[in-house]
């Protein structure tokens, strides 16, 4: 594969770790990190991932993100576990094809290419594909972290926790606007429609899946999936996937703790990069899902699998074998009073091409994958609205709209 570029070489990114100071970094106007000792502890995490890894290839993505092409037995997720990659299953469920569409779309929603492809260069003319054997992996920087008080506050994400008396955990700081299915499964799928409301600092907004142990399960356990804006990431909505097998006190996102996430070969998207958003009257839909299939949760777009996350990582809880209820909707989280927009910052109402959807919802029962019968959750009725169809009938089976404008008491 021919390289005409001018990225900073996977080496030489590498060895910049190596030499890096905090008083480089610390009159940046964007730097939020605590103190030297936090800041060092960033630059050991970053040498301690990259450590065993190299790269073959490189690109720099359209909003300055560069992706290291890996040997698949390189990657983050096998390096120290010498493992090998798992087969790729079969290709994923899909909806049931329906003739009739539902009434108010007058146009398809537009469903992006698949992010890596042959025909894509970046700004330097460098192939945006990774060559076979390898997986795409996006090269996380101290420049990143270090908008962060801790690393570890940058592998949370900003998520919270409080514990009632019994130990279970409760998150704080979120308001939801969802629906969900309480079956037993295998995971699901969506359309996801995705839209980048404006965060600000600790805010962030996210439309997502969730495949749960269920609630009040011991420990609880979580596999999702979806776009997010604000803290791990910025502004921009960027996918994500994420586990806890034990109540949120551990908690992972993407491939950022090493024996976690598995890339295929041939994976179609990268964790962590940002997707093509909608505009009024424009939807943008990515279809995406979570399923259990070959001993572990495979995340998928379109008809192409990304990676997974194995399903030993749940030891001996539930969904170390199974899900057992599924949701779909939107998320969001704010600082005081303050919470920002859900999905476009529409309510329902506004309807299609103004307000956040998901559409198509499936999971995958034992006898077979079928739309979902989703119940509404409770949400902040004053800024945000939910709404649910089941079974349409039209090309849209199970799919809800949600969001809302935010704003103070939420």
């Amino acid at each position: 594969m021919a390289v005409h570029t001018a990225l900073p070489a996977f080496s030489d990114f590498v060895d910049s770790l190596h030499a890096a100071e905090f008083e480089a970094y610390r009159s940046r106007p964007d730097t939020a990190v605590r103190d030297a000792e936090a800041f060092e502890e960033m630059r050991r995490y970053l040498i301690e991932r990259n450590a065993g890894m190299d790269a073959v290839h490189s690109f720099e993505e359209s909003d300055g993100d560069i992706v290291d092409c890996v040997p698949a037995e390189r990657q983050p997720g096998l390096v120290r576990t010498g493992g090998k990659p798992l087969p790729t299953p079969d290709p994923p469920p899909r909806p049931q094809e329906y003739a009739d569409p539902p009434e108010f779309v007058t146009e398809p929603p537009q469903s992006p290419p698949p992010q890596l492809r042959p025909d894509r260069r970046d700004r330097y003319g460098n192939q945006m594909l990774c060559p076979e054997d390898t997986v795409p992996i996006l090269r996380l920087t101290l420049e990143r972290l270090v908008r962060f008080p801790t690393v570890e506050d940058f592998l949370r994400g900003g998520l919270r926790v409080r514990r009632d008396e019994k130990g279970v955990a409760q998150l704080f700081g979120k308001i939801w606007g969802n629906a969900y299915d309480r079956r037993d499964n295998h995971g699901g799928s969506s359309g996801v429609n995705v839209w980048a409301p404006p965060v600000f600092g600790v805010q962030s907004s996210a439309s997502q899946q969730w495949y749960t142990s269920g609630a009040g399960s011991s420990p609880f356990q979580s596999v999702e999936c979806g776009y997010r804006l604000g803290p791990p990431f910025d502004n921009k909505p960027r996918l994500f996937v994420f586990y806890t097998p034990d109540g949120y006190t551990s908690v992972c996102y993407n491939d950022w703790h090493a024996g976690t996430w598995v890339y295929r070969t041939g994976a179609p998207h990268v964790l962590g990069t940002a997707l093509t958003a909608s505009r009024p009257g424009a939807p943008v839909q990515y279809r995406m899902g979570v399923f259990l299939t070959g001993g572990a949760w495979w995340f998928s777009i379109g008809d192409d699998w990304v990676g997974y996350y194995p399903a030993t990582l749940f030891g001996s809880g539930i969904l170390a074998t199974r899900a057992a209820g599924a949701g779909f909707g939107g998320e969001v989280g704010g600082a005081g009073a303050a919470f920002p927009s859900m999905g476009s910052g529409k309510k329902p109402p506004a309807g299609y091409g103004h307000a956040a959807y998901q559409h198509d919802v499936i999971i995958a029962l034992p006898t077979g994958a079928e739309s979902a019968d989703l119940t509404p959750e409770p949400t902040s009725v004053n800024c945000y609205g939910l709404e649910v169809t089941n079974h349409s009938g039209s090309s849209w089976g199970s799919y809800l709209f949600f969001g809302g404008p935010g704003g103070l008491n939420c």
